[in-house]
């Protein structure tokens, strides 16, 4: 009896054995399908969103569509190349063909994203004839791909619970030899069971939702959205994008950032309630499926009340952060297209970031229209990008003459737009744009690079002219501002006291430490420091006695009227005594006429330019220029004869 329960035990435990092989092998079949399944639906979302962005910059051209895409382009490449380094022969080859066609559509996109950025009328054709064909072949292939691997992991699936069934019969019959042994046996083979279908269950979870806020992701999102379209009842999108994210990462840092997102989560999925679905797309981007859309007033309504819950303070490891959010709303009815209706909700939602935040509901008259800002916004873009190899952005030059001895010593540098199309801009025409589309930062650093340029060529020439820079108010958030003045003086060879950097009021206050950094260390090397505008910012006078300046200048508002007893007289007297008081030099600008020069000469204004003086000119005519302003400053100086300027 022992004998045969040993054979009984050892047989028992041979099948036992040979059963959790089978079954480990089956499971990591199973996994390894799984993992396939998941890489190359990640794929076809990749694909999909290609096209999106693509779409969405044929509509609205920007650095940061354009950004995307390539980001998004890379990210279909790295993981159909994970893919294709697979040891399964047939996934491999489906790999491989795959990325070839990804390559033969991106190289076809990035082709018309030049076109549209140039403004090539031809695009369409291309679009129509090579992109579109291309994208929709590699989506179908992708498409099918990725069907078959889901059936082929299903398949798996299936086999590991066959696999599983026929070791828990197996393993019910020895117990019905092995008695007690079995029965310890049985249990731990179920425990170990149990472990592997919830290791599957938590992959296929963790593979339709957000690791760090367990919100849904972008596949599941679309999922969602894909069986509402096919009911019967109105849909609606939100598309969130949360101000000021940035901010808390560079300051609080990433730990800080990460649960700023999950509490923003959390806020967004208590404001839905059980009206939809709250998804995280990626970075600080949300987006919310309302599966019954009651109306647009309704829908609405919650949109604002999301927004205004975004706008409570957030407060992270004991410290408090405040950010605000961008959201766009786009509703749709059976039978829409997924795709189309997310472009519609993310065009809204940028026009609502571009309006400084809030709700904005899509409208084509204004999400698909403004095909001339638009298209102004794609050519200086492209212009920058290209480093304006033609010189469309030239700058005119106005003089500052000083009111001591009428001699020209500085000169402002004033940008102007000489467009192929549209002839000679002025910066009302395309600031304002390059601001918001962020073109700032790049144009701030290229008109510097002009300037310091200009400036070398006049000292080589003998005419040691200072020139004055108007810096932008993003540009002194970059964090590689002082490198890159510092290093576009080096390249000129220009002495760094050559160029002043001016800053309105406005710019340095927003964000006064970062701004002050950045101008101590241009300051330390040399390069003086103005702050224009001056009156008009109400910084505090503590904010200006940090900032390393060199110089005020006194806006023109208030050099209009400056007879006896004004509020500008006192107002422009006030300033230059205070810059004196400081030990800055005092600029009046906006100078119209030879009376008002002569009573900023009465007041100890140090410089004076404006109209009265010379109009800003191109470099060919600034030499007749500062002549003409010397001897309109000569007449308010009494007894002094106009000597040559050795200034140039």
């Amino acid at each position: 009896m022992t004998a045969s329960l040993a054979l009984v035990l050892l047989a028992l435990g041979g099948y036992v054995i040979q059963g959790i092989v089978h079954t480990t092998r089956a499971t990591d079949q199973q996994r390894e399908a799984l993992v396939v399944d998941m890489l190359f639906t990640e794929a076809r979302i990749a694909v999909a969103m290609q096209e999106v962005n693509l779409r969405h910059y044929q509509v609205e051209p920007s650095v940061a569509v354009q950004q995307r895409f390539a980001q998004i382009a890379d990210t279909t490449s790295e993981v159909l190349s994970s893919v294709a380094a697979k040891d399964d022969a047939r996934t491999r080859a489906d790999a491989e063909r795959l990325l070839r066609a990804q390559a033969r559509y991106r190289e076809l996109a990035e082709q018309l994203i030049t076109m549209v950025a140039d403004s090539d009328p031809g695009f369409a054709q291309l679009d129509r004839l090579e992109v579109t064909p291309a994208f929709y072949s590699l989506q179908n292939d992708v498409d099918e791909v990725s069907r078959a691997s889901h059936e082929y992991a299903q398949e798996q699936v299936s086999a590991l619970r066959r696999t599983q069934v026929q070791l828990l019969v197996g393993t019910l019959i020895g117990f019905g030899l092995g008695l007690a042994m079995v029965a310890m046996i049985m249990r731990l083979i179920v425990g170990h069971q149990r472990r592997l279908v919830d290791q599957a269950v938590e992959s296929q979870h963790r593979a339709m939702h957000d690791p760090l806020t367990g919100l849904p992701n972008r596949e599941l999102f679309y999922r969602e959205l894909t069986h509402a379209l096919a009911g019967k009842n109105s849909v609606a999108i939100l598309v969130i994008d949360l101000d000021g994210f940035k901010a808390v990462n560079d300051t609080l840092g990433h730990q800080a950032g990460d649960l700023l997102l999950i509490e923003a989560g959390r806020r967004l999925t208590g404001g839905v309630g059980g009206r939809g679905v709250v998804a995280r797309l990626g970075g600080d981007e949300f987006a919310v499926l309302l599966t019954r859309a009651n109306g647009l007033t309704a829908v609405r309504a919650l949109a604002e009340q999301l927004v205004a819950g975004l706008r409570r303070d957030f407060v992270l490891d004991g410290l408090t952060a405040a950010i605000s959010g961008s959201l766009g709303i786009a509703l749709g009815e059976p039978g829409d297209a997924g795709d189309e209706l997310f472009r519609h909700a993310d065009a809204a939602m940028y026009r609502a970031k571009n309006s400084g935040g809030g709700v904005a509901v899509y409208q084509p008259s204004i999400d698909t229209g403004e095909p001339d800002r638009m298209s102004l916004f794609a050519d200086l873009r492209g212009l920058l990008d290209a480093g304006d190899p033609d010189g469309q952005l030239r700058l005119h030059y106005q003089p500052q003459v000083r009111l001591s001895d009428a001699e020209v010593v500085a000169v402002e540098a004033l940008v102007r737009w000489e467009h192929p199309d549209r002839g000679l801009l002025m910066p009302a025409a395309f600031l304002p744009s390059a601001e918001r589309g962020g073109l700032e930062i790049p144009l701030t650093h290229h008109l510097i690079a002009v300037a310091v340029r200009q400036a070398s060529s006049w000292m080589a020439a003998g005419r040691r002219w200072r020139v004055s820079v108007n810096v932008s108010p993003g540009a002194l958030n970059d964090d590689a501002f002082a490198d890159r003045v510092l290093a576009a003086i080096a390249a000129a060879g220009l002495p760094a006291e050559l160029l002043r950097l001016e800053l309105t009021e406005t710019s340095i206050m927003t964000d006064p430490g970062r701004a002050v950094q950045a101008l101590r260390e241009v300051s330390a090397h040399g390069v003086s420091v103005s702050v224009d505008d001056f009156g008009t910012g109400f910084s505090s006078l503590v904010q200006l006695r940090d900032v390393p300046a060199d110089e005020l200048k006194i806006d023109r508002t208030f050099v209009r009227d400056l007879r006896d007893g004004t509020p500008d007289a006192v107002m422009v007297r006030s300033s230059i005594d205070l810059g004196h008081n400081l030990g800055l030099e005092v600029v009046a600008e906006g100078v119209e006429d030879v009376e008002t020069l002569a009573r900023l000469r009465e007041m100890s204004c140090d410089f004076a330019q404006g109209y009265a003086l010379s109009r800003p000119v191109p470099a060919a005519d600034l030499p007749a220029a500062c002549e003409q302003a010397r001897a309109v400053a000569a007449e308010v100086i009494p007894d002094r004869p106009l000597l040559p300027n050795f200034q140039g």
